[in-house]
C-alpha cells in the first residue's frame, strides 16, 4: 500500500471511531498535555545536570551542590509524578475506549444471523472482541497522542541541539534521510504480514470453539489424536506467521536501531573534537549528548509508528469490516407496533434460499387460524425449520409474504413481532445461571409462582425439586448438568411463561418419553384454547394432537388437512410416521 493511501485510510479509520474518543475529551486533552510538557522537563534536567557538571565537577564550586541538587530533585519529582499520572490517564483512557468499542461490536452481532449464515465463525467473532477491539483503541487515541508526544519531542529538541551547536546537530541529522527511507519501504510489509497472523490466529480459535462444542462426537468416535492433529497444523500456521509477522518488525526496528547507533557514535567522536579545542564544555557536550538521546527516543519511536499504525489498522479494519455487515433483516423506517395478534398466521405463495444455498421454499401457501393448532411435518430438509425463521423475521422470504393477522411481518416492528410468538427450538439453548433464569428469559420480571405454574405446564417440576436448591440451582454451561429431555422441558417452561398469542414448538419434545409427552401435549391443549399453535415434529403423538397438518416436501406443501384423513393409507403423510403408525397399532 502506497504511503499515501495508508495514510488515508487511518484518517478514514479514525473518523470512523473518534466518536469513543469524544466521550473522554477533557481526559485526552490532559494527556496529550502532559506528553508535550515530558520533553520540556526532561531538557530542564539536562541543563541542571550540565549546570551541575561545569559548576561542581569543572569549576569545583562544591558549595553550589546543595541548591543544584535540590532543584533537580524536586524538578525530577515533579516529572516522575506527571509520568505516573499521564500513565494512569492512558490506561483509563485506552480501557473506556476498548468497553465502548467492544460493547458496540456485541450489540451489532447480536443482529447479525448464526455465524453459519454470515460465513464468520465463533472464534472469529471472538477474535474480534478481543484483540481487535484494542487495536481500533490504538488508532484513535494511544496512536495519536504517541505521535503528538513524539512529534512534540523531536521538535523541541531539534531546537533544543541546534541553539546549543548547530554544526554538531547537522552531523546528528546526517541519518534521517536513511531513516525515512528504511521506514518508507519497509511498512507495507510489515502491515502485510500482520493482517496474515491476524487472520491464522482466529483460524485456531475457530477451531477450538466448535470441537469443544462437540466433545461428546469426539470421545464417542475416538477422534482424539485426528483432532489435536487438526487444531496443531492450525496453531503451527497462526505461529510462522506470527513469527515472521514480529520478523518483519524487528528487521524494521534493527534497521532504525543500528541506523541511529552509527549516527550517535559519529556525534559522540565529532564533539571530543570540539571538547578538545575548547569550542565545548565538557557539561555542554554532556547535555548535547543527553538532548541527542532524547531526542532519538522520539525519532526512532516515529520511525516505528508507521508499522504500528498499520499493525492497528490491520484489526480496526476487520472491526470496520464487522460493523459494516448488514444483517439479511433490516427494520423499515416505516414499521408500526403490531398490537397483541389474534393469532391468524398467513404464508402467502412464500419463496425462500438462503445466501450461497439451493432454494429451500418454493411457493408455500397456508393459514393458521387463531386458536388452531397446526402440525408441519416432512422428512429432513424439506424446509419446516425455515418457516419458523421467516414467521420470527430472521429471514426475509425472496418472494411472497408473511402475515400475522393480515400484517405483513416486514411492515411492523421486530420488537413487537417477536413479542407476539414464543418458540421452542430443535436444539433447545440454555443460558448459564439458575433454572429460574432460564425459565424467565423471555419474561424477566415474572414472579415465582408464574415461573413455578410454567414449569408445572412443561412437566419440569420433577428435576426441578430433584436439585438441591430447586429452580435456583445453577444449570452450568450451556445446561450441561441437564439432560436433553430436561433442556427441552426447561425450554418449553420458558415458552409457555412468555404468555405470547402465537406459540411455535419446534421438535420440542423430542428428547422426552412418550409418558413426559403425552403429559405436554395435554398441556399444550389447555394453552391451545387462548393462543395459536404450531408444532414441527417427527412423533405421531404430534401429529395427532393437531387440528391440521401441512407436509412439505422439497420445499412444497404436498398434502394438507385433519391427521385423520392424511394418515390414511396412500398418502404422503402416512408414509412419513408409518413405522410409528405400527408401533401404535401394536400397543
Amino acid at each position: 500500500m502506497r504511503p499515501v493511501t495508508a495514510t488515508r485510510t487511518l484518517l478514514a479509520l479514525e473518523r470512523r471511531f473518534r466518536r469513543h474518543r469524544r466521550a473522554v475529551m477533557p481526559a485526552v486533552v490532559l494527556v496529550g498535555a502532559l506528553a508535550v510538557v515530558a520533553p520540556l522537563s526532561s531538557a530542564a534536567l539536562l541543563w541542571l545536570l550540565k549546570l551541575m557538571i561545569n559548576t561542581v565537577f569543572v569549576a569545583r564550586r562544591l558549595d553550589a551542590m546543595p541548591l543544584l541538587v535540590a532543584s533537580y530533585f524536586a524538578l525530577a519529582s515533579a516529572k516522575f509524578g506527571a509520568d505516573s499520572l499521564r500513565r494512569r490517564l492512558d490506561v483509563a483512557i485506552a480501557e473506556r475506549i476498548n468497553h465502548e468499542v467492544r460493547a458496540d461490536v456485541y450489540r451489532h452481532v447480536m443482529t447479525l444471523p448464526e455465524p453459519s449464515v454470515t460465513g464468520r465463525g465463533v472464534g472469529d467473532l471472538l477474535a474480534h472482541l478481543s484483540s481487535d477491539v484494542e487495536r481500533v483503541e490504538y488508532v484513535v487515541f494511544n496512536g495519536p497522542v504517541i505521535l503528538i508526544g513524539d512529534l512534540a519531542a523531536a521538535l523541541f529538541f531539534t531546537a533544543v541541539l541546534f541553539t546549543m551547536n548547530w554544526q554538531l546537530a547537522l552531523v546528528a541529522f546526517a541519518t534521517a534521510p536513511f531513516l525515512a527511507l528504511v521506514v518508507v519501504r519497509r511498512a507495507p510489509r510489515v502491515k502485510r504480514v500482520a493482517r496474515v497472523a491476524r487472520r491464522q490466529a482466529t483460524s485456531w480459535l475457530t477451531l477450538a470453539e466448535e470441537t469443544l462444542g462437540a466433545l461428546p462426537m469426539v470421545h464417542a468416535f475416538q477422534a482424539h489424536a485426528r483432532e489435536v492433529g487438526r487444531f496443531r497444523a492450525r496453531s503451527d500456521v497462526a505461529r510462522r506467521a506470527e513469527i515472521r509477522s514480529v520478523a518483519v518488525q524487528a528487521q524494521l526496528t534493527l534497521l532504525v536501531e543500528m541506523i541511529a547507533v552509527v549516527g550517535g557514535l559519529v556525534v559522540l567522536v565529532v564533539a571530543a573534537h570540539h571538547v578538545s579545542s575548547g569550542a565545548m564544555t565538557l557539561g555542554a557536550v554532556v547535555a548535547f549528548l543527553g538532548s541527542l538521546g532524547s531526542l532519538y527516543e522520539p525519532a526512532r519511536d516515529l520511525g516505528q509508528i508507521a508499522s504500528r499504525f498499520q499493525r492497528a489498522a490491520a484489526g480496526a479494519h476487520r472491526v470496520a469490516d464487522l460493523l459494516d455487515t448488514r444483517g439479511t433483516v433490516v427494520e423499515r423506517a416505516s414499521a408500526v407496533t403490531l398490537p397483541r395478534s389474534t393469532g391468524r398466521i398467513e404464508f402467502r405463495d412464500v419463496h425462500f434460499a438462503y445466501p450461497r444455498g439451493a432454494s429451500v421454499l418454493n411457493g408455500v401457501s397456508f393459514t393458521v387460524e387463531p386458536g388452531e393448532i397446526v402440525a408441519i411435518v416432512g422428512a429432513s430438509g424439506s424446509g419446516k425449520s425455515t418457516l419458523v425463521r421467516l414467521l420470527l423475521r430472521f429471514h426475509d422470504a425472496r418472494a411472497g409474504a408473511v402475515l400475522i393477522d393480515g400484517a405483513d411481518v416486514r411492515d411492523v416492528t421486530l420488537a413487537s413481532l417477536r413479542a407476539n410468538v414464543a418458540v421452542a427450538f430443535q436444539d433447545p439453548y440454555v443460558v448459564q445461571g439458575s433454572i429460574a433464569d432460564n425459565v424467565r428469559y423471555g419474561r424477566p420480571d415474572a414472579s415465582e409462582a408464574d415461573v413455578a405454574r410454567a414449569v408445572q405446564a412443561a412437566r419440569a417440576e420433577t428435576f426441578v425439586h430433584a436439585f438441591r436448591r430447586q429452580s435456583a440451582a445453577a444449570v452450568g454451561a450451556r445446561g450441561e448438568r441437564l439432560s436433553g429431555g430436561q433442556r427441552q422441558r426447561l425450554a418449553l417452561a420458558r415458552v409457555f411463561l412468555r404468555d405470547a398469542p402465537i406459540l411455535v414448538l419446534d421438535e420440542a419434545t423430542a428428547a422426552v418419553d412418550s409418558e413426559t409427552e403425552e403429559l405436554i401435549h395435554a398441556s399444550i391443549q389447555r394453552f391451545a384454547r387462548r393462543r395459536t399453535i404450531v408444532v414441527i415434529g417427527h412423533r405421531l403423538a404430534t401429529v395427532r394432537q393437531a387440528d391440521r397438518v401441512v407436509v412439505l416436501e422439497g420445499g412444497r406443501i404436498t398434502e394438507i388437512g385433519a391427521p385423520a384423513s392424511l394418515l390414511q393409507h396412500g398418502n404422503r403423510c402416512y408414509d412419513l410416521f408409518a413405522g410409528q403408525l405400527g408401533s401404535a397399532s401394536v400397543r
